[in-house]
């Protein structure tokens, strides 16, 4: 059995996760590294990198594609650390290692079951069900993909909804 790997992400410190307290392998993305806003959080994982508590490590494209392209299928909003973070964690599991995410983020959490990756919350319930997204118009009801912002009929801005 391999160790498991902690991948964190901004939530998970932000909301309490405590790197010098667990002895699992810890690693992040330069993304996280920049979202630090708080100072006790910056401090926190300043200090766990610099101790080699937490590594920071960019994926490789190919996993950071992967993960856009399932993005794009399912229309969940997530940004580039996001991303990252799940590359992250799809290329530890295709070395067969044992990556857990770390996060808060619904987002994050739907598309970690979608790619089989388990994920651990810190002080949000996690999901519950997986969703995929599209968008519709308000006004007459329309459905675009995800990516549309406008109804091309009305002209209504449209709403993001789980698709049925």
């Amino acid at each position: 059995m391999v160790d498991e790997a902690y991948i964190l992400d901004t939530s998970a410190l932000v909301a309490g996760f405590a790197p010098e307290f667990s002895g699992a392998e810890q690693l992040t993305v330069p993304e996280v590294v920049e979202e630090a806003q708080s100072l006790s959080v910056k401090l926190k994982l300043e200090t766990a990198i610099t101790l080699g508590q937490i590594e920071v490590r960019d994926p490789p494209k190919k996993t950071v594609d992967k993960v856009q392209e399932k993005v794009s299928e399912t229309g969940d909003k997530v940004s580039k650390t996001d991303v990252k973070i799940l590359a992250l964690a799809l290329q530890l599991s295709e070395e067969e290692k044992n990556p857990v995410i770390v996060s808060d983020d619904y987002a994050i959490q739907n598309l970690s079951r979608l790619f089989d990756l388990p994920y651990s919350r810190i002080a949000k319930p996690g999901i519950t069900t997986v969703f995929k997204w599209e968008k519709e118009c308000p006004a007459c009801g329309r459905v675009y993909s995800t990516d549309a912002e406008k109804c091309e009929a009305c002209g209504s801005k449209l709403v993001r909804k789980p698709r049925d």
